[in-house]
């Protein structure tokens, strides 16, 4: 989907590119880059902080998301709908480690006014915290620039069975138009004069639970109309057309790896496995390591 603009001579030329996280300029610097090289990117930046102990560099990885998203023009307005979730995640993981900390006698206690943190704890929940942002923003990237039709393109390129590139894609496709009918069922009320505002927080609750008749239903009725649709075009389970060829794959014919995408692909699958060999061979990115780890333990005189 495109939103498009009036061009000269009264055609209309496409300006915008729906992605599964909104909207990027055609002319979006990503889009120089074959679906593959995006892909590599999004497992480099979305899976490298698991062999990251330190929080430091996950931090880094979060603001190179950032500016991989101004780069890539994407509106970063759109990342304002994730804060509640940002914030909440840092609440619970800091507040079950202040109401549970353990009970190992290694731990160091620091007293901040009336309360006791025990400092062990406390710092690798931080760390986990910014781990788990490095996560959380390159999935961002990646969806917030990035279509259906280029993830397929992706994975098809990366020869993944047939069956099992339409299951991602259908998968990502049902969870963008289940937000879709989510937000319509939520407007389709406002538009019926329903104030939310003015719910208590039980009759809220019961209302989100009341979208899921309707949520549901539509689910059903769209993978029946998607079961259909494929059977008509003689879609099946191996890929093949009815004699037992193999079924030509067009999209492919449209997408080229140039120089610079084998490039990137060669640079970032390096990275990767000497990220993973550094710290599982070495540990190198471990929190002995960090350096807000080694001055605040001495700061607090902890050996």
């Amino acid at each position: 989907m495109a939103i498009t603009a009036e061009a000269p001579g009264g055609a209309r030329a496409a300006k915008m590119r729906k992605t599964l996280l909104g909207y990027v300029p055609i002319e979006s610097p990503f889009y120089r880059y074959h679906p593959v090289t995006r892909l590599v990117l999004f497992v480099f930046i979305g899976v490298v902080p698991i062999f990251i102990d330190m929080p430091e560099i996950n931090f880094a990885l979060v603001v190179l998301t950032i500016l991989l998203l101004l780069w890539g023009k994407a509106d970063l307005k759109r990342l304002r709908i994730y804060m509640p979730m940002i914030v909440t995640i840092a609440i619970f993981m800091f507040l079950v480690v202040f109401l549970a900390p353990g009970n190992d006698p290694t731990y160091t206690p620091v007293r901040i006014g009336p309360a006791t943190i025990y400092y062990q704890p406390v710092f690798f929940t931080f760390a986990s915290y910014w781990r788990l942002m490095a996560m959380l923003f390159g999935t961002i990237l990646y969806f917030s620039t990035n279509r259906e039709r280029d993830m397929l393109v992706a994975l098809r390129s990366l020869k993944l069975p047939f069956i099992a590139s339409y299951v991602v894609g259908f998968s990502i496709r049902a969870a963008g138009m289940f937000m879709e009918d989510f937000s319509t069922i939520r407007e389709a009320e406002q538009a019926r004069g329903l104030d939310k505002s003015a719910l208590k927080l039980a009759d809220q609750v019961k209302l989100y639970v009341m979208y899921l008749v309707p949520l549901f239903s539509i689910a059903l009725r769209r993978a029946d109309e998607i079961s259909h649709a494929l059977f008509a075009r003689g879609y099946n389970f191996t890929g093949k057309v009815g004699r037992g060829d193999k079924r030509s794959d067009y999209i492919l014919t449209k997408y080229t790896m140039t120089k610079a995408d084998w490039a990137w692909v060669t640079g970032l699958v390096l990275a990767f496995v000497a990220a993973a060999v550094a710290e599982y061979g070495y540990g190198g990115f471990r929190l002995v390591h960090s350096p807000i780890n080694i001055l605040l333990r001495q700061a607090l005189g902890i050996g």
